[in-house]
């Protein structure tokens, strides 16, 4: 009685109206049991009542899992809290086999080389009883190898990739030739089986080019472009590939390039469609003379040698940028803004402060989509390097948004000032995200602010004594209006006292079409909810 009491004190419900926003927030207090856990499953049953379960301490040797719930209903009030225990269930162990591929090394000798290396590694994975999960048994085989080709000469490495799926061992793996004398200057897909046979196709590129960017999307397929190297008839007539994880070519494209040094630094697939995003200066030479190699491919001892020099030559400040969308076996637009029109098209939010327009800096993309009129708005943020605590490394800093028409034309840059500009929170990058009204005529942005702090990120971390640097989120959300290109005020949730974790971020209905927050305070001893209606 009395606990309920107080529930119903601290229990604080708040409804706002902003730009089609109905928020509600509560906050509960936790249980002894749940404080000395962690959250374990945030879902919604079928009357849309939320339920949070929590992993909570119990008998060591028992063969029960014990939980405690949590249950709101829709309007976030609280409905009571249980004990829950389940009986602990038994796996059959099984044999996983992996590829990766790598250049460079741990030693003084190796690690600025580019020369393939493959590693073959197959481990027992054993089900933990006592904590009911799966860890790594026994080292089954570690094999690692220096392909050559039947010539007897080594690769150069310069991207790889993996299938999504853990139980699959396809490896794609983009590769040179070794030669010192340029007589194979041609650029190969790799496979290996489970034997470590090796298998090469030899892309379809007439002459010497050298790889702009390449990535693997939604689906698994890996998309590479590439660039005609100095001496080439035309330096701007580039070549757009698309494979299958398996290494089968399913599109190859000769297209005009907008700029002859194209910088490409980020790609999405939605539906059928491939989208790139870049950037270019006022530079008419080829584009190994303005920029560098992409290569990816990683390194043990950090960024191999060529993507080194790439994420140097990226970070001069661009002239232009690029939007480039390929739909089948054709490029349907490739668009070119100058960067001064950013600022006569920029908007921000109604008395924000900090926001600016983008004046040419290299940015990192963390969301695109494409809204029922064909649209395209892309979010991210502005990177930089910073020295950390023992390196340097990439910081994230200030907000961009790019509204753009179906054909590419920029419409407008929205921009909304950050909230934390500490060290400590710049160095972990923003997820945002869009959720588009019911009528389709607004957007709603999402940012999920960082509040860098240092402690032990999870339950684990805590139970091990690691100590690090993590991210605390919390929502700041407002809405574009899609035909006036105008941006609203955002709220900020939590009121900066409750954070979101990482894991458990949020849970998005679409028959109610809402967002449903989970945080706590930073002692881990309330429980926070939000709550938007995104109509």
């Amino acid at each position: 009685m009395i606990k309920n009491i107080i529930s119903i004190l601290l229990t604080v419900i708040i409804n706002l109206s902003i730009s089609a926003q109905e928020i509600k927030e509560t906050v509960q207090p936790l249980s002894k049991k749940a404080v000395k856990g962690f959250m374990y499953e945030a879902k919604k049953d079928d009357s849309g009542n939320l339920i949070i379960t929590y992993k909570i301490p119990g008998a060591k040797k028992s063969n029960e899992i014990f939980f405690e719930e949590y249950s709101f209903d829709k309007e976030l009030k609280f409905m009571g809290s249980k004990d829950v225990q389940e009986n602990k269930s038994q796996q059959s162990d099984y044999e996983v086999t992996t590829f990766s591929a790598y250049v460079g090394g741990s030693t003084s000798f190796d690690m600025l080389s580019m020369k393939l290396k493959f590693n073959k590694i197959v481990v027992n994975k054993t089900w933990n009883y006592e904590k009911q999960r799966y860890t790594i048994g026994k080292y089954i085989s570690n094999e690692t190898i220096k392909p050559k080709n039947e010539n007897g000469k080594v690769y150069l490495g310069y991207a790889s990739y993996s299938s999504s799926d853990d139980k699959k061992s396809e490896l794609f793996t983009l590769a040179k030739i070794d030669a010192k004398e340029n007589t194979d200057d041609k650029f190969y897909v790799l496979r290996f089986d489970d034997n470590l046979e090796l298998t090469e196709k030899p892309l379809d590129l007439n002459g010497s080019y050298s790889l702009v960017f390449s990535e693997q999307v939604d689906n698994d397929d890996v998309v590479m472009v590439f660039a005609p190297n100095y001496g080439s008839v035309d330096v701007s007539k580039y070549v757009y590939f698309q494979y299958d994880i398996m290494g089968n070519l399913k599109n190859r494209i000769e297209f005009k390039s907008p700029s002859p040094a194209l910088l490409i630094t980020g790609v999405y697939q939605k539906d059928d469609n491939i989208y790139f995003f870049g950037s270019s200066t006022k530079s008419t030479e080829s584009y190994e003379k303005v920029f560098r190699e992409y290569a990816p491919i990683y390194n043990p001892s950090g960024a191999n040698q060529k993507d080194f020099k790439w994420q140097k030559a990226s970070n001069q400040k661009m002239d232009n940028f690029h939007l480039l969308k390929f739909s089948e076996n054709q490029l349907t637009f490739a668009s070119t803004t100058p960067v001064s029109e950013f600022k006569n098209k920029f908007k921000t939010a109604p008395n924000d402060k900090g926001a600016t327009p983008y004046k040419g800096s290299k940015f990192f993309i963390k969301q695109f989509t494409v809204t029922p009129s064909g649209d395209y708005l892309i979010a991210g943020q502005l990177t930089s390097r910073v020295i950390g605590t023992n390196t340097i490394v990439k910081s994230f800093e200030d907000i961009v948004c790019f509204h753009f028409d179906k054909t590419g034309i920029l419409k407008a840059q929205y921009g909304i000032g950050k909230l934390n500009n500490d060290k400590k929170s710049e160095v972990f990058d923003m997820p945002q995200n869009f959720y588009l009204s019911a009528d389709g005529k607004k957007i709603f942005w999402e940012i999920l602010e960082v509040k860098g702090t240092k402690g032990y990120e999870s339950f684990s971390d805590a139970y091990r004594g690691n100590v690090s640097f993590y991210p605390l989120y919390f929502p700041r959300i407002g809405s574009i209006d899609l035909e006036s290109s105008t941006l609203s005020s955002f709220k900020i949730m939590g009121n900066q006292k409750y954070f979101l974790r990482k894991h458990f971020t949020s849970i998005y209905d679409k028959n109610e079409k809402s967002i449903t927050y989970l945080g706590h305070d930073e002692n881990f001893k309330t429980l926070w909810i939000g709550k938007v209606i995104v109509q």
